[in-house]
């Protein structure tokens, strides 16, 4: 009786050790912790994985691949846009833009896209929209064009705008993303690791791109934008590749972000 009790509690052991019969030894089940996420087909529009898809959500800085369409629709890459002093005093993440300094459009947009500058997009705002408040309206009118619904702009940054809500859904971003990959310019920035641009003032601003996949191997070529505040938690806007197929990912109120995106680009498709 004393020998069957300990083959049994043997068992039981190596159940709790080693998993269930058929279990890959050492493996961890991954749960998704992002409050909404979703995949589509970035040329068939086909939605492949959705969590909460029309989920209403703050964005953080996933908004400036809006600011950032609108930019490239409406500006010379050449044109210099002057630095105003509610741009230059805007708070982190921030490029430390130059005062009165003059920039080109095209650099003001690897600040926003790379290193998630919102002293760039107030620049980019105010330069298209006279004022931040003014180009929020444009960003409202553009994202309902592209059929997202069920968002809305206060500013051109994602920046939290005290008890005011601002709000978008993975599945609004994942069409305001599709109209954006169809400008090469804003796919090679967001492809781009690092990136060194100047202004009039003749200072240098080093560019680092905060989407951690860019540091590694990544086998399906993943690009995009991040986004982070206590309210929003993290959030990613991008797309990558399999095969021949183009995907769209986002993510919204993720504690995990770079696990989530890698579940999401892991699962069959």
């Amino acid at each position: 009786m004393k020998a069957c009790y300990k083959k049994i509690i043997g068992v039981i052991t190596a159940v709790l050790v080693l998993g269930l019969p058929g279990a890959a030894r050492g493996t961890v089940q991954k749960t998704l912790t992002a409050r909404s996420a979703i995949v589509i087909d970035a040329d068939r529009g086909t939605v492949l994985y959705q969590k909460n898809p029309h989920r209403r959500l703050p964005a953080a800085s996933t908004v400036k691949v809006l600011t950032a369409l609108i930019a490239v629709e409406r500006l010379d890459a050449a044109q210099m846009v002057s630095i105003s002093n509610r741009a230059a005093g805007i708070a982190p993440s921030k490029a430390y833009l130059t005062h009165n300094a003059g920039y080109t459009a095209a650099d003001l947009l690897k600040c926003l896209l790379m290193s998630s500058a919102n002293d760039a997009g107030v620049a980019l705002a105010e330069a298209i929209g006279g004022t931040e408040i003014q180009f929020s309206s444009l960003m409202n009118k553009r994202a309902k064009a592209l059929g997202a619904r069920n968002s809305f702009f206060l500013n051109a940054t994602g920046l939290p705008e005290g008890k005011k809500e601002q709000y978008s859904t993975v599945y609004d971003l994942s069409l305001i993303l599709k109209k954006s990959i169809t400008y090469s310019q804003l796919v090679e920035i967001m492809k781009t690791k690092r990136a060194v641009v100047d202004g009039s003032d003749g200072k240098k601003i080093y560019l680092r791109n905060h989407n951690k996949f860019l540091k590694q191997k990544n086998k399906y070529g993943l690009i995009g934008k991040t986004g982070y505040t206590l309210k929003a938690k993290h959030c990613f806007l991008g797309m990558f590749t399999k095969g021949k197929r183009r995907l769209i990912v986002a993510i919204q109120g993720s504690r995990r972000p770079w696990d989530d995106l890698d579940l999401l680009m892991n699962r069959p498709y």
